[in-house]
């Protein structure tokens, strides 16, 4: 009975043990994930698993729902369809492409699907990208803007979180203003 007790405490240790401890201390995020969600641990991070559709709907009232919208690999193909371009550019959350080496390009531009796109300018380096498109009031004009992410070593992953939240934390800060 008692080897029977041992194995279920360290599978259940083995198994609590799978998520990536992320050393981020900035302000609490809630970020919607269509796709896989990360498995990762920290008490500042939320994330809520939503589709496509969901954030197709609920795209204009997003910004108080959530600070972000991260897209994961298992569903790049689907989200470059030309039908979510519009969405992209007029999203006021900014948009996390992770893990995605041909950037936000195919997500962004018509007649290009992520397994389509062959650009040889695609491929930066980065592993994820975070695109925001916004309208500049005292301008008058949109901007789009795109920053990059890179990871070198898997052993980094925690770094690379720790940079991307840490650039959506500093966008909450300007979006609000």
């Amino acid at each position: 009975m008692k080897k029977v007790i041992m194995i279920i405490g360290l599978l259940l240790l083995v198994s609590c043990s799978t998520q990536q401890e992320v050393n981020y201390d900035g302000a609490s995020l809630k970020i919607a994930v269509i796709g896989d969600i990360p498995e990762l641990n920290n008490e500042k991070i939320t994330f809520e698993a939503i589709t496509l559709d969901e954030f197709s709907e609920k795209n204009m009232e997003s910004t108080s729902t959530w600070n972000a919208v991260m897209i994961t690999p298992s569903i790049f193909e689907k989200a470059s369809d030309d039908f979510y371009i519009e969405m992209y550019n007029n999203s006021n959350l900014p948009i996390i492409f992770f893990d995605s080496p041909k950037r936000h390009l195919p997500f962004v531009n018509e007649d290009v699907t992520y397994q389509t796109a062959h650009w040889k300018s695609m491929d930066n380096g980065s592993h994820t990208t975070i695109y925001h498109h916004s309208y500049l009031a005292d301008s008058e004009e949109n901007k789009e803007d795109a920053w990059y992410f890179y990871l070198k070593d898997e052993k980094n992953i925690n770094k690379l979180y720790q940079e991307v939240f840490k650039k959506i934390e500093d966008l909450q800060d300007q979006i609000s203003k």
